[in-house]
């Protein structure tokens, strides 16, 4: 009988069981995390208005977007671009895995469920019509880091992925220094390792990094000369020395304000107290590091382990370095469950039959599974935490749909029973608002309050009724033809006295036709 070649079964049993296991591990916590969004339409504002395109491009230096777009369909479809995005970001965490060189099947769990269930993915996933595109950067960030230390020449490809993630989403950049940092850490822990030695890994993984981002910006001035200054985009690449120690600073505080001092709004008690344990272990496990390995024989050495520890929390926090203008969001600040993923690594690390901290002078491994459990949990807790307030904002989401959808029902429906108005002629709605301003859509019942203000991307009805989502909700989701109607026709029509003596929406009299387009006043807009 004849041997049958099996490609399929070949390439699988090549693959390490770890990395099957946390591959698997990321498609199954990313699609329960993330269900209630891939289910749903749940738009938000950018999505509304983006739902059949990828937005922003080489304006703001994401020139490679346009590429990467229509690889799952150019629409934005939650369950395709969904699963298409958990896919590639599990494919990454294997990437990390291998890359910080972790075998055992607790990080191989742990690893992926912390880069799916980090609040920023909830924020990813809201922009529905780019989740796969930034999917595909946190990728090519991974890989890139992988090829970097993986192989002797592995800079030349591994910056060939710096510069096309950064040509999608440029924040991502932050997420590789801090797993290049995380690895050079645990590459101290080895014992064949010298300072020397990492110090060289170092060196070589800072210029890669800048030879990436000089190459980046060149290719994004060559494509568009003049980027647009939006959030300070258009300061990419340039480095103001004087205020590198202040920016340094800032870094630090902010990562410390997430996860100690001043947590954001969407986190709860709970949430904040495992933050503030996850710290505590790390330092801990830090410090005994240091004591087990006899770093401190050494002056040197004392030092660069001193170094690389403030550049794990440095590297987390780059993005302020990077854009120091920017208005930072918690999609730019995807970089910050490194904690977590370094959390990992050194309880691997600590349990390592060679290297670890529960090594006996004879070489024998001592029990070290109370610690093991504890860290487990603390982590395993985390990712609860963060499918908790994940489905939360989700869930308010879709009420600020359904209520949205429901107010420009009825608008369209007090447009039609207006006397005159005949299909297809132009109207506009007219008046800005906030949610006290709207008793009729929201009435007392306002559900959380401010809790999702600081995850961004999480669309409340002030995000659906502004002026700029309207026209798009109206005709996608309505069904009724929008007329383009220019802003000075707008602004001429506000400054007439019939417009000013109208009566706000729902009153009678809030439907008028004024130099030939139907008005719909909205509400009374306040100056100042």
């Amino acid at each position: 009988m004849s041997d049958t070649r099996d490609t399929i079964k070949d390439i699988y049993q090549k693959i390490p069981f770890h990395i099957k296991c946390c591959m698997l591990s990321g498609i199954i916590s990313g699609i329960i995390i993330h269900a209630y969004m891939l289910t749903n339409k749940l738009p938000n504002w950018d999505d509304i208005n983006n739902i059949g395109g990828y937005a922003v491009g080489s304006e703001f230096g994401r020139w490679f977007l346009k590429y990467v777009n229509p690889l799952d369909g150019i629409w934005s479809v939650p369950w395709l671009s969904g699963i298409f995005a958990i896919v590639l970001i599990s494919a990454a965490a294997c990437f990390v895995l291998s890359a910080l060189g972790l075998k055992s099947i607790t990080s191989a769990v742990l690893v992926p469920l912390m880069m799916l269930s980090f609040p920023s993915m909830c924020s990813l996933f809201t922009f529905m019509f780019t989740a796969d595109c930034y999917a595909v950067g946190i990728l090519l960030s991974c890989a890139g880091v992988w090829f970097i230390r993986k192989y002797k020449y592995g800079f030349l490809p591994g910056i060939v992925c710096l510069v096309l993630c950064m040509g999608i989403y440029q924040a991502y950049l932050c997420l590789a220094l801090g797993i290049l940092v995380t690895g050079l850490f645990l590459d101290m822990l080895e014992e064949s390792s010298k300072a020397s030695l990492v110090f060289r890994k170092g060196i070589k993984a800072f210029v890669v990094a800048c030879v990436s981002v000089v190459v980046y910006t060149v290719i994004s001035r060559m494509i568009y000369p003049q980027l647009d200054a939006y959030n300070g985009l258009d300061q990419m690449g340039k480095l103001d020395l004087i205020r590198l120690p202040r920016l340094i600073l800032r870094s630090y505080k902010w990562v410390a304000e997430y996860f100690i001092l001043k947590p954001f709004s969407f986190i709860s008690g709970a949430a904040w107290v495992l933050n503030v344990v996850s710290c505590l272990l790390t330092a801990a496990l830090v410090i005994a590091f240091f004591i087990k390995k006899k770093f401190y024989r050494n002056v040197w050495t004392t030092l660069f382990y001193a170094l690389l520890t403030m550049m794990v929390p440095l590297a987390m926090g780059s993005i302020i370095i990077m854009a120091p203008d920017a208005s930072v969001s918690m999609l730019m600040l995807y970089q910050y469950h490194i904690l977590y993923v370094f959390l990992a690594a050194l309880l691997e690390k600590s349990q390592d039959t060679e290297t670890g901290l529960f090594i006996s002078a004879h070489g024998k491994l001592k029990s070290g599974k109370l610690l093991a459990y504890l860290i487990t949990a603390v982590l395993l807790l985390v990712g609860y935490q963060n499918f908790i307030v994940t489905n939360q904002a989700y869930f308010r989401m879709g009420i600020a749909y359904e209520r949205a959808y429901a107010y420009y029902n009825r608008i369209m429906m007090r447009i039609e029973a207006t006397e005159g108005y005949i299909p297809g002629q132009p109207f506009a709605l007219i008046g800005e608002y906030g949610l006290s301003e709207t008793p009729d859509l929201l009435g007392s019942y306002s559900l959380d309050g401010e809790k999702f203000d600081d995850l961004s991307g999480v669309a409340k009805e002030t995000g659906l009724l502004t002026s700029g989502v309207r026209h798009n909700f109206m005709k996608t989701y309505i069904g009724v033809e929008m007329p383009d109607i220019n802003e000075e026709a707008i602004e001429q029509i506000k400054e007439t006295e019939e417009y000013k003596n109208m009566p706000s929406y729902p009153a009678e009299g809030c439907v008028k036709q004024i130099e030939g387009i139907w008005i719909v006043k909205a509400c009374e807009e306040t100056k100042g």
